[in-house]
């Protein structure tokens, strides 16, 4: 095991339950990174702190794991992901088979996402530790879902900050190329779980699908960035009278198609729409009650204000806009107000705030860690 040793107070944000130690806190280290992750941090003074994975090639040097001095081993791993899997138990309802069953540092797992599609596991190792760790973590959910299969979507952007290389494939079973069939608050879904975005499925959107679902009935709905048409499925089941969904990817809209039919949704009430959406608004001149505007989170600022008033400008009177953002160090929550008021003034449309949107129950984030909060954006009501 590593001895990490903090400069001094730079342990305060620690015992206060932050799950994060940047390397610039980081004093000096006894041992070998490239032999173990596993740490012990002790402060200046050299008293004991957390135990923890440490990374020496990451802006997040350590990645707290416990407070406590017990063993990190298999059976620490165990009862985390059990604690997990009992939360899950207790929030998400029967009618959906699809949803996050490990959520980082959420779930006191630190790098490590788990996804479940009906009778499919689909796992991130995102930090070092958990790929260290990778074969307990596999182990374990091999024996709590004994029949599911379970394949690796560690080709996340983000391991290259944590110095690993993107690995994406089978570990247990196999899975049919055709795609996964699972079920979203009763609607049934095709999820592309090895190519798709993501794992497969914008989980975290399911809530708020739900949302536009209730408030559709009679209303005409433009997706945008719609990806494979979860929102528009939902609108559309709503009693939306109609639906237009938007998107340049050409596999997307073959799912898009799959949906379609597994829903039984009539190709003259849902129209797809391969293109680029800022093309698409601004040679688009048909109003709609509802859009739904989730851009893809590597959108510019400026991009995002102006699709978000492109979008405003498509709305119907009294019409509602489902504005989604993704937050991260670049872009905060004061960030996208002040966007919202931007694009608002530049469409001449005068809008308010109706209800908050958020990720779902299955996407827990500690009091101490807003930057686990990634998913955020508001319904918006246009005069």
């Amino acid at each position: 095991m590593l001895i990490v040793q903090l400069k001094p107070k730079k342990e305060t944000p620690i015992i206060k339950g932050h799950p994060w130690v940047f390397s610039g806190a980081v004093d000096k280290v006894q041992g070998s990174p490239e032999e173990t992750s596993l740490c012990r941090v002790l402060d200046a003074r050299g008293r004991f702190i957390c135990q923890g994975f440490y990374n020496p090639y990451s802006q997040i040097a350590i990645r707290v794991l416990t407070r406590g001095r017990e063993a990190v081993d298999r059976a620490f791993f165990s009862k985390r992901i059990h604690d997990a899997l009992r939360m899950r138990k207790s929030l998400i309802s029967p009618d959906t088979t699809c949803f996050r069953l490990i959520h980082g540092e959420g779930d006191g797992l630190p790098g490590l996402t788990v996804d479940i599609y009906d009778t499919v596991l689909v796992m991130q190792f995102i930090s070092t530790g958990v790929e260290e760790y990778k074969e307990d973590i596999v182990s374990i959910f091999h024996e709590l879902y004994p029949r599911h299969a379970i394949h690796e979507r560690s080709d996340v952007k983000s391991r290259a900050a944590e110095g690993l290389r993107p690995v994406s494939g089978p570990l247990s079973g196999s899975i049919d190329k055709g795609g996964v069939r699972v079920q979203e608050s009763g609607i049934p879904f095709v999820v592309d779980v090895l190519t798709g975005d993501r794992t497969g499925f914008y989980l975290d959107h399911r809530d708020n699908r739900l949302k536009l679902r209730r408030m559709a009935a009679g209303k005409t709905v433009l997706d945008l960035f719609s990806y494979t048409g979860a929102y528009a499925v939902n609108a559309l089941k709503g009693g939306a009278k109609s639906a237009v969904s938007v998107d340049s990817s050409s596999t997307a809209q073959a799912m898009m198609k799959r949906n379609m039919e597994i829903s039984q949704i009539s190709p003259f009430v849902w129209r797809h729409v391969r293109d680029d959406v800022f093309r698409f608004l601004q040679d688009d001149r048909s109003r709609y009650d509802i859009i739904v505007c989730d851009p893809p989170s590597s959108l510019k600022d400026e991009d995002f204000e102006k699709v978000m008033s492109l979008a405003m400008e498509r709305l119907s009177p009294s019409g509602l806009l489902f504005a989604v953002s993704y937050l991260g160090s670049q872009f905060t929550t004061l960030d996208f107000y002040r966007a919202i008021h931007f694009s608002a003034e530049k469409a001449s449309r005068n809008v308010r705030l109706v209800e908050p949107l958020y990720e779902g129950h299955d996407f827990p984030v500690l009091p101490t860690h807003p930057q686990g909060i990634h998913l955020f954006g508001h319904i918006l009501y246009a005069d």
